[in-house]
């Protein structure tokens, strides 16, 4: 069995249909739509290396957790002064570091899952299972119980429902026969759970991919032995016990096929990769609709050599990505590549990027809404030996959000659900705007007063709710981990809370005009203020590119937001749009309303990948670029009757 075992978790995002309903107090109810169909969350066409640190000799990440757009855990193994011992890899959302804390315990970390920013779970093994918890500040060991006679053990994967609530999968040799076992985590500590026996075992048995939609829903997959004459297994977790899957499984591939990762959207509904055993080897993925396995039809396969899928990441029925690696005809070494599902076929996509000159392998795979999905392996140095290899690819936004003074939440497109609003409650000062988390699973409400109104995945941290202020509160802006966030007053003043740091403020400083809105970094470590004849003020790391500020404006400034790349945008009333910085290198234009004329002044805008949405107080969208392969318009109130104006929108 080779120590470069390639296992892996996936904390796989269940995706839902929305419709869209209307109730009282402009709150924006969501409901599974029957029959109802959504554009791919999935637009993964442009990866690029994401520079996984280097450790010690020969490494290797082979399971990988996004829990949020700024914080990634990488699972595989590494050389050390003493063998070959476990590595963890943390992602801050710019660079990976190699965690510290990890002992020396001769062993391979196989599977992580998050369940948040502050909770993972690693697991493992090689003579013995591992796991390691990750509790927001550092890694600590946790004790694995272990069947009576277990001479041999490891924990092949791993999902976390809830931070108290997860399930792993592991193999051993008990009393000389293979059998598999499950283990619990409550919070606390890891307790053993039932398994079934697995069929045609042979001389092992390895787990390789999990994924819980649930605390009483999970699958999980893998291979009854990996010298080529086994077959593939799957097991159901119903809650109190894990019972084989394996309806239809394996009728039609050959001995020696595996399934390496799986993902699922609800209980019926699964896509499981891996490769089917043959000359050459080929791309296998099977789906599961609950009851019964399928081969799917139709799986991009390479020309020439052999091909394996190694991670899959659904975020609906109708996207999915999947990461593996082939043989080119033109040379011994594999290389990496991605494919993508879009409801009907998978289709082969672009590709990871080859590092060095040979052996550029993929392992594992996560998505996170709205942001990228990211994909770790190894690559060959000199030596021979490996390094870890980490690449990521955008994801298309796929919605938005836009709120009311009143604090009415209207959400449209699949990426970006209804998750709570003050509609209909009396509040003590009107809401100004909104911040949602980088993961688009939770957002904030923010009132002239400071108050904050959480929800979803956002946290609670502090709000200006009841202190004097010397100017109302206008804008908000939630840090990239979204561990935290910043309130800005018209005056410049800023209020900081949770892991937002504070850099500057304009408070107690002559204004020409007042503040309107500010925007973080993409790191989180600056900011940006706007005033309304568009000056700029700049804080932390936050690059200076230009403004308006001083320059005759046909509308004043309503609002800013910072693309993924280098600079910024800012929007005028009348929908006008200026980039900074200008000409090559900047953000680019793509288009405005500003010399159109509108029902409603604009009040906000939301860049996202390849373009950005502005709307206007009635709630009407306008969506640039515009036409063929502009971006998605999902719905807006543009001529609906509202309780009281649009202030905000964010996506």
């Amino acid at each position: 069995m080779s120590r470069f075992r390639s296992v892996r978790v996936l904390a796989g995002a269940a995706g839902i249909v929305l419709s869209l309903t209307i109730t009282a107090g402009g709150v924006l109810s969501t409901q599974a739509g029957a029959g109802l169909t959504s554009p791919p969350l999935v637009s993964a066409t442009s990866w690029t290396n994401a520079n996984a640190a280097p450790a010690s000799g020969a490494n290797q990440l082979q399971g990988v957790a996004c829990p949020t757009s700024s914080f990634c855990v990488g699972v595989g193994i590494q050389n050390s002064s003493t063998g070959f011992d476990s590595l963890i890899e943390q992602w801050n959302g710019s660079t990976w570091s190699v965690a510290s804390g990890i002992p020396a315990d001769h062993g391979s970390l196989s599977g992580v899952s998050c369940a948040g920013p502050t909770f993972c779970l690693a697991v493992g093994g090689e003579s013995t299972a591992l796991s390691y918890l990750w509790n927001g500040s550092s890694w600590a060991a946790e004790s694995v119980p272990l069947p009576p006679g277990t001479t041999f053990s490891i924990l092949g994967t791993v999902s976390c429902p809830a931070i108290n609530l997860c399930e792993a999968f592991g193999a051993g040799d008990v009393i000389g026969t293979p059998e598999v076992f499950g283990e619990q985590w409550n919070g606390s500590s890891w307790s053993l759970t039932s398994a079934a026996i697995v069929p045609f075992s042979g001389q092992a048995i390895t787990p390789y991919g999990m994924d819980c939609v649930s605390a009483s829903d999970c699958l999980t997959v893998g291979t009854t032995d990996n010298r080529g004459d086994g077959e593939p297994f799957a097991e159901q977790w119903n809650g109190s016990t894990w019972s084989l899957a394996n309806t239809g499984i394996g009728a039609e591939l050959a001995l020696g096929s595996v399934l390496y990762g799986v993902s699922c959207v609800g209980g019926s509904w699964c896509q499981a990769v891996g490769v089917s055993a043959g000359s050459p080897n080929r791309n296998l993925i099977e789906s599961w609709n609950g009851t019964q396995w399928t081969i799917e039809p139709g799986v991009p396969q390479p020309s020439g050599g052999n091909a394996v899928l190694r991670g899959v990441d659904c975020f609906s029925a109708t996207s999915c990505s999947a990461i593996g690696n082939q043989m080119p005809t033109s040379g011994p070494s594999p290389v990496p590549f991605a494919l993508e599902w879009n409801g009907t076929s998978w289709a082969a996509v672009s590709s990871p990027p080859v590092q060095g000159t040979v052996n550029t392998t993929l392992l594992g795979e996560t998505c996170v809404t709205d942001w990228a999905c990211m994909a770790v392996g190894s690559y060959a140095t000199p030596g021979p030996s490996f390094d870890a290899y980490a690449a990521w690819a955008p994801i298309a936004r796929s919605g938005y959000r836009f709120v009311a003074s009143d604090g009415g939440v209207f959400a449209y497109g699949p990426g970006a659900p209804f998750l709570g609003s003050t509609g209909g409650l009396a509040l003590n000062a009107p809401v100004v705007g909104m911040g949602v988390m980088p993961a688009g699973d939770g957002y904030y409400l923010v009132a002239s007063d400071g108050g904050i109104f959480n929800y979803g995945s956002a946290q609670f941290d502090g709000s200006t709710g009841g202190m004097h202020l010397n100017q109302p509160v206008v804008g908000m802006a939630v840090t990239p981990n979204g561990g935290g966030y910043w309130l800005v007053a018209s005056d410049g003043g800023i209020f900081n809370y949770g892991d937002a740091q504070f850099y500057g403020s304009r408070g107690g400083q002559p204004l020409n005009k007042p503040i309107v809105g500010m925007a973080a970094t993409p790191d989180g470590k600056g900011y940006y203020l706007v005033a309304s004849d568009g000056g700029i003020f700049n804080y932390g790391d936050a690059a200076f590119h230009g403004s308006t500020g001083g320059t005759p404006l046909n509308k004043p400034i309503v609002g800013m937001d910072v693309p993924t790349a280098g600079g910024y945008y800012l929007v005028a009333s009348d929908g006008g749009i200026f980039s900074f910085p200008t000409g090559p290198g900047g953000p680019p234009f793509y288009g405005s309303t500003g010399s159109i004329t509108l029902n409603k002044p604009i009040v906000g805008m939301a860049a996202v990948q390849g373009g950005y949405y502005l709307s206007g107080s009635d709630g009407g969208i306008f969506a640039f670029p515009t036409g063929g392969g502009g971006l998605p318009f999902y719905g807006s109130t543009g001529g609906m009757p509202l309780n009281k104006p649009i202030v905000g929108i964010a996506s």
